[in-house]
């Protein structure tokens, strides 16, 4: 008798679902102290925030939240292959946007809502073209599931 797949995943969908969830911790870990130094000096938004996780990337509550949200989309749309796709090549084009407005404003002006600071730019940028790549490099079709499924 045959088992069922469960639900099983094409390689695309993989691969959106370990960056979802490594976006959603990203999220989580700025919250954490000891992860994030000076987190009692956490702002909510804006180029205030002493708050650096790991020591040098600034973060925020709203950027916190921001990728928290980011992570749970990524994973609600890794359910799908076009919605994986979308969301590898959509997220990655948006973290492009994001780090070159990050390089183009004054960081200390008002301007620098999210905050953003240098490093994370370029980490914006950096991160957006590997996704971009992710997205248009892995199967466009449904190349079956893989080894790993989940019930």
């Amino acid at each position: 008798m045959d088992r069922p797949e469960g639900l099983a995943r094409t390689t695309t969908q993989l691969a959106t679902t370990v960056v979802a969830a490594a976006i959603l911790l990203i999220g989580f870990l700025g919250f954490v102290p000891g992860l994030t130094s000076e987190l009692d000096g956490i702002a909510w938004a804006g180029p205030g925030t002493e708050a650096e996780l790991f020591g040098s990337l600034d973060v925020s509550v709203l950027t916190n939240v921001a990728r928290i949200g980011a992570g749970i989309v990524g994973l609600a749309m890794s359910r799908t292959l076009a919605a994986s796709e979308m969301f590898l090549i959509g997220g990655g084009l948006l973290a492009v946007l994001l780090g070159v407005f990050g390089l183009v404003i004054d960081v200390e002006s008002a301007s620098n809502f999210m905050p953003i600071d240098r490093a994370s730019s370029w980490l914006h940028i950096v991160a957006g073209v590997a996704l971009v790549f992710l997205g248009i490099a892995l199967p466009r079709r449904d190349d079956g599931p893989t080894s790993a499924t989940y019930r």
